[in-house]
């Protein structure tokens, strides 16, 4: 089976981290794979199997056509509501027979809402979406949740539709885990068998983490309010993973709250497990999200989470709130009781590791396979 994913504008964002892994996975389980973008030079491409290939989309549609109409792939999964318009366009303009699926992240009608259209406006947008998506030939969601609003808002009954786990948690976890931490908060800390255990002295200052890109719907302004009322006996600090435009206001408001000397807006990094491996709690402030790569992530390592009662999966991934606690969007007040409670009290580290065992590197990808194997055969609705 050849297989081609697209993510055109190739970022930091957990979309990317997500098919390039999958494109891993897929190669790894014996199919061949390409993954388009428009760059190849990007960290978390270079770190994929050569036997991954890695067009790159210099042209736009016309670099897209000119490489469905020579590879002619078996089936094309787009990632981005950009590239799911390119692809049934290019795939109409050309005839080909490749089967299409789209990826959906995030629930699209809280998106819609997100960008403030007029009703007409968003009316459109809705029939839109609705009428491109019943040309596709499946549909992948990362959550019940986002699976949901595609039938309620959408009216996605007549195309098949599978809520299946990213493949996020890499083969390798134990070894990456382990590898160096090179900031200076967290270079004390030793990861040993996925465990923590302080080097020889006084325990440093527990490390709160949240990653993500510095945007609105990650709602970070949030979380730096909650942090400022944490105890001061606590003496945390806060590390956050990610580079994006919000970063000024960012850096103001946690002059204006007093505790820029205590929080780190890092930037990106490439492999967020040795951080993850170090930390004593990892933080989701976001507004919305389909389902948080970092929080999977963080429970692979036993790190207890914290998060937004978000529209999306997230409610489902922490099971109702038993596996970390979840607390009202936008409620700074509610979000420091929860990490004051999770930094005194952690929650159960295998407990959080049983959870995650679905997004394992090929035990997702497998569940993809085989989906795109039925669709090949005509015998999913």
């Amino acid at each position: 089976m050849r297989i081609a994913l697209m993510v055109s504008g190739f970022k930091e964002g957990g979309v990317e981290r997500t098919m390039a892994n999958l494109a891993g996975g897929l190669s790894a389980l014996g199919a061949q794979v390409d993954l388009l973008s428009a760059r190849a030079d990007h960290p978390y491409l270079q770190s994929l199997s050569p036997e991954v290939g890695l067009p790159v989309l210099a042209d736009g549609d016309a670099s897209l056509a000119a490489y469905l109409d020579a590879r002619r792939p078996d089936l094309m999964m787009t990632g981005k509501r950009v590239d799911d318009r390119a692809a049934l366009s290019v795939r109409t303009g050309l005839g080909l027979p490749v089967r299409l699926v789209a990826t959906v992240g995030t629930p699209l009608s809280m998106s819609l809402t997100a960008k403030r259209f007029n009703p007409f406006r968003t009316a459109r947008e809705r029939r839109r979406i609705r009428a491109e998506y019943r040309l596709l030939d499946g549909i992948t969601a990362v959550s019940d949740a986002v699976a949901d609003d595609l039938r309620r808002h959408f009216g996605i009954s007549d195309v098949p539709l599978r809520v299946l786990p990213n493949p996020i948690v890499p083969s390798n976890l134990a070894a990456r885990a382990a590898a160096p931490c090179p900031h200076p908060w967290l270079a004390m800390m030793a990861a040993s068998d996925l465990e923590l255990e302080p080097r020889q002295g006084s325990a440093p200052p527990p490390v709160i983490l949240a990653i993500g890109g510095l945007r609105k719907v990650k709602d970070f302004s949030t979380l730096l309010r909650a942090f400022a009322r944490l105890p001061t006996a606590l003496n945390a600090r806060l590390l956050v993973l990610g580079e994006g435009k919000e970063r000024p206001r960012l850096t103001a408001l946690a002059k204006r709250l007093g505790v820029a000397d205590r929080v780190d807006l890092h930037g990106f990094v490439e492999d967020p497990f040795p951080y993850l491996a170090r930390a004593q709690l990892l933080v989701l402030s976001s507004r919305r999200e389909g389902l948080s790569n970092v929080l999977v992530e963080a429970m692979a390592m036993g790190t207890p989470v914290a998060a937004t009662d978000c529209p999306g999966g997230v409610r489902g991934l922490l099971a109702q709130g038993d596996l970390g606690p979840l607390t009202p969007v936008g409620d700074a007040r509610a979000l420091a009781a929860s990490m004051a409670h999770l930094l005194q009290s952690p929650t159960d580290a295998q407990s959080l590791r049983r959870a995650a065992e679905p997004y394992g590197l090929l035990t997702a990808s497998r569940r993809y396979l085989e989906f795109f194997q039925q669709i090949l055969a005509g015998g999913v609705r």
